[in-house]
């Protein structure tokens, strides 16, 4: 069955009969099966799109996984031939090792001091700042209630206008 197109559909016409379908309604209900056509067809073109796209994104991973494949045997042979010459090497490894080792405990250490005098000092202006924040949260509570004060005792215009009136 050859592709219909929404154009087709519309432009299908009838032959005429006697006692036959009312033409508008038919031409009416064609451009409907036109649009639904259309619709679906944008749709199937859009999933074939987002198919391709979804295959070239499988060959991509596929490719990324052969070549992970190769890299993690490639590792394990480099491993293994690691391991024949560690043990050929071991005690003079495990000397350096030891050596090596006290070294960056001692280096550890001075930087766990180093890391905890900091973390102190951040203390301190954490709690600098908090002080520093409050105080001037207390300055703007207090700013509001003396403004508030100030606002009860403030007189309308028109009583400021009578007393200025009556003093006359």
């Amino acid at each position: 069955m050859p592709e219909l197109t929404p154009l087709e559909v519309q432009k299908q016409s009838f032959n005429k009969s006697f006692r036959g379908f009312a033409a508008d309604e038919v031409r009416a209900y064609l451009h409907l099966v036109a649009e639904e056509l259309e619709h679906l067809l944008k749709d199937v073109e859009l999933l074939a799109r987002e198919n391709q796209v979804m295959r070239e994104e499988i060959a991509e991973n596929s490719e990324r996984e052969r070549i992970l494949k190769e890299t993690l045997l490639s590792a394990q042979r480099v491993s293994e031939e690691m391991r024949a010459n560690a043990h050929k090497e071991a005690e003079l490894i495990v000397k350096d090792a030891e050596l090596l080792s006290e070294k960056m405990i001692a280096q550890a250490m001075d930087r766990v001091s180093d890391l905890e005098k900091a973390i102190v000092d951040l203390k301190l202006e954490r709690r600098a700042a908090r002080n520093k924040v409050q105080s001037m949260l207390d300055t703007f509570q207090q700013m509001l209630i003396l403004d508030a004060e100030h606002e009860a005792n403030e007189l309308p215009i028109t009583q400021i206008h009578r007393k200025k009136s009556e003093n006359r």
